[in-house]
């Protein structure tokens, strides 16, 4: 859908060779995640994630998610085939993993049970679930058991998709077990980058996960605090990339 704009039902399930049933359900959920747009008996890629750069201070729920989608995409690049990834939770990192379709042989190491959920029915990836204890507030497995299961398979990038950025250049979790699991996949990984959909600058909220120093790229959308360009520029991260409402920074 992306490449051609739209694609019809019976002509996925041919393609794919599953049943239309199938098919509806995946559209069902590519269209509450953002990615397309549905319509009687085919589906249309979401314009928003090709041509609409995303203005407005306050976007309804369908744009959001178009704009984490947007976010999310811009870690391809980071991805190479036959990759060993640490994903975060939260809904950038999920919204990611359908996108992973086009890559071959990753291998992914998931603390969220909802998106182990979701690599399986869109990915044929190596996937490994760290193990640990569920909390009431946050949706991915925590503690130490899910610390000892980040660490027990080589990572070449680590993925977080992150909540806010401090004063001190440090970018933040909710919850402060997530950020003890996150900054010991960022010093276990090779590289590190961070994704972002309107980041909170703060002083005072938030759990730190790492120095913005310690990440090799960083993808947020356009509503960034003047002061955040100032603590990447100062971290040695550069803007790279402008392009449809997302600034893409890397490590100079």
């Amino acid at each position: 859908m992306r490449k051609d704009g739209e694609a019809r039902v019976e002509d996925l399930s041919t393609q794919l060779r599953v049943s239309a049933v199938t098919i509806r359900s995946d559209l069902n959920y590519l269209e509450q995640q953002g990615y397309v747009v549905r319509a009687f008996g085919k589906a249309r890629y979401n314009p928003a994630l090709q041509n609409t750069a995303m203005q407005l201070p306050e976007l309804d729920a369908v744009g959001r998610g178009a704009g984490e989608a947007q976010v999310a995409a811009a870690a391809l690049r980071w991805i190479d085939d036959g990759a060993s990834v640490f994903l975060s939770t939260g809904s950038i990192a999920h919204r990611l993993l359908p996108q992973l379709v086009s890559k071959q042989g990753l291998s992914l190491t998931l603390h969220d049970l909802a998106m182990v959920a979701t690599a399986r029915q869109f990915l044929q990836s190596e996937i490994h679930v760290t193990g640990g204890l569920q909390g009431n507030d946050e949706p991915g497995l925590l503690g130490p058991a899910a610390e000892l299961g980040v660490l027990s398979h080589p990572l070449d990038l680590c993925v977080l998709a992150v909540d806010g950025i401090d004063t001190r250049g440090r970018v933040l979790a909710r919850h402060a077990g997530a950020a003890r699991l996150y900054s010991a996949a960022v010093r276990h990984a090779g590289k590190a980058i961070a994704l972002a959909f309107s980041p909170a600058f703060t002083s005072t909220e938030g759990h730190p996960i790492c120095n913005l120093g310690d990440l090799d790229g960083f993808a947020v959308n356009h509503d960034l605090e003047p002061a955040v360009f100032d603590l990447l520029s100062e971290h040695e991260l550069q803007v790279e990339r402008k392009a449809n409402g997302l600034i893409e920074f890397t490590r100079v």
